[in-house]
């Protein structure tokens, strides 16, 4: 447990979390900005043709996303370090994050598109993957001894 609270694992969780809001702004901004416009506009600010995000809360939802993330790939490296266990717990992860975020607003807000629930999750997912890669090479890179 102390090497949550080391500066490796600082370094490790801070690099995480700029890597993982660049990754969620281009997929957001570029990638998939027209499905999620299409699919949600009539449930967000829109102005200018495109959806406004309240930038403060979405950062902070991102790094903990993205700092959560982190330590669950941390716990996968130190019970088996290798880059397929870091990959599987991370993809896992960012699944079970996502599913909860989607499916929730799924059981309840009036008309959330099923659309978006699976490719929300997918990207969660893929996100997730991709955390397991840079937390675990990012890990190896600051020295962290388990």
């Amino acid at each position: 447990m102390g090497y949550f609270f080391s500066a490796a694992f600082f370094k490790v969780a801070g690099i995480s979390v700029v890597i993982f809001i660049l990754l969620d702004m281009l997929w957001l901004a570029f990638i998939a900005r027209s499905l999620y416009f299409r699919q949600m506009s009539y449930l967000a600010s829109v102005e200018n043709g495109r959806i406004v995000f309240n930038l403060p809360v979405g950062i902070l939802a991102q790094a903990i996303i993205a700092t959560g993330l982190a330590v669950f790939v941390s716990v996968a490296i130190m019970a088996d370090n290798r880059l397929v266990s870091a990959v599987i717990m991370g993809a896992f992860a960012g699944f079970v994050l996502y599913c909860t975020y989607d499916l929730t607003n799924l059981s309840f807000v009036k008309g959330y598109p099923v659309l978006i629930t699976m490719v929300d999750i997918a990207w969660g997912t893929l996100q997730g993957l991709l955390a397991g890669i840079y937390v675990f090479y990012l890990t190896r890179y600051f020295g962290a001894a388990f």
